[in-house]
Formats: C-alpha cells, sequence, structure tokens
C-alpha cells in the first residue's frame, strides 16, 4: 500500500530540515546523504526514497527562495510607474532576504550552492528579471553598480554571523534604508557639487 500524500510530505521536510542542519555545521559539499540519514535515524534507502540525489535536496532547500522571488517578480511587473516599480522591488527583495535568511546564510557564497542554481535555468530567469526590475530602464553604470552592491549586501548581511543578534525587523528597516540610500547615491554622484 502506497503511503498517504501527507506523510511523505512530512518526511521530506524533515529529510530538508536535517539536511538544513548539516548544510550549516558542515557546508554543501562537506554533507553525504548517509549523514543525512544518520542525523534523522533511517538508513539512506528512506532518504532515497524522498530524494533521488544531494541536488535535489539542495534544490528543495533553495526552491522556496526563488518561488517568492518569482511571485515578486510577478507583483513588481504590474506596476506601471518605473519608480514605484522599483521601490516595490527593493522593498519585497530585502522583506525575501531577511524571510530566508536562515536559508541565505547557509549558501551565500557557496560555490556548490552556486553553480547548481544556474545549471537551473528557470532560476537564472528568475535572477535575471529580478535584475531587470531592479536596474530598471536606464542601465547607467551608476545605477548597475549601486544594484549590484544591494543584492549582494542584502544577501550578504542576512548571511553575516555578526548580524545574527539583530531581530528581523532591525535588520529588514536597516537593509531597507541602505538601500534605497544607495540608490539615490548614483544620481547624486552625478549631480555636480556646488
Amino acid at each position: 500500500m502506497a503511503k498517504p500524500v501527507s506523510q511523505r510530505g512530512f518526511a521530506r521536510e524533515r529529510v530538508i530540515e536535517a539536511a538544513l542542519s548539516l548544510f550549516a555545521e558542515r557546508g554543501v559539499n562537506g554533507t553525504s546523504l548517509q549523514m543525512i540519514a544518520d542525523h534523522l535515524g533511517v538508513r539512506k534507502a528512506a532518504i532515497y526514497y524522498q530524494f533521488h540525489t544531494k541536488d535535489d535536496i539542495v534544490l528543495a532547500v533553495v526552491r522556496p527562495v526563488f518561488d517568492d522571488m518569482a511571485r515578486l517578480v510577478r507583483i513588481a511587473e504590474s506596476i506601471t510607474s518605473a519608480e514605484s516599480r522599483r521601490d516595490a522591488t527593493i522593498s519585497g527583495f530585502v522583506e525575501l532576504a531577511v524571510r530566508h535568511r536562515r536559508i541565505g546564510s547557509l549558501f551565500y557564497g557557496d560555490p556548490a550552492v552556486i553553480s547548481l542554481v544556474r545549471s537551473h535555468q528557470e532560476f537564472e530567469d528568475i535572477t535575471d528579471s529580478l535584475r531587470e526590475l531592479l536596474i530598471g530602464a536606464t542601465h547607467d553604470v551608476g545605477t548597475r553598480v549601486a544594484i549590484t552592491m544591494i543584492t549582494a549586501g542584502v544577501f550578504g548581511s542576512t548571511a553575516e554571523p555578526h548580524l545574527q543578534d539583530i531581530s528581523d525587523v532591525d535588520l529588514h528597516r536597516f537593509l531597507l534604508d541602505c538601500a534605497q540610500n544607495l540608490l539615490r547615491a548614483p544620481q547624486s554622484a552625478a549631480t555636480p557639487s556646488g
């Protein structure tokens, strides 16, 4: 008799949770399927029943971040004003980075995860769409640099161990203020000083 879907879904969540703990401790490359099975007190076959490879587990861990990014892109694309669209995108991006702080802290800058994500076109497409929304129509150098600093800085800040004592609410507020100030900087730099 096949297992009910709800049991299988729960088992998948347990595997993902165990993987997250081990990834935090050992990194993605330092974690094996056997370690995940041992952590859960099950045989490795039980892990294979839920996921075929460790890459499948990593993708399941990061998928909620990309699902939220795709949702943000759909919402932002429906906004007609370019300025309002960028503001909504920045605000949504900061919010999702803080919400997924635990996942971001595990994977920010991890070459194994970056390579895996880049090998999946749907994730690349979402990232490209978000970048285009943030940069806007101008594509000027100052804005491109500012957006790169914002995206790297936001995820880097949520991953920074020395900032883990800051509440999500406060971190969200500080990151949003910094992002908005940084976006104004290229315009300020282009303006001749008195």
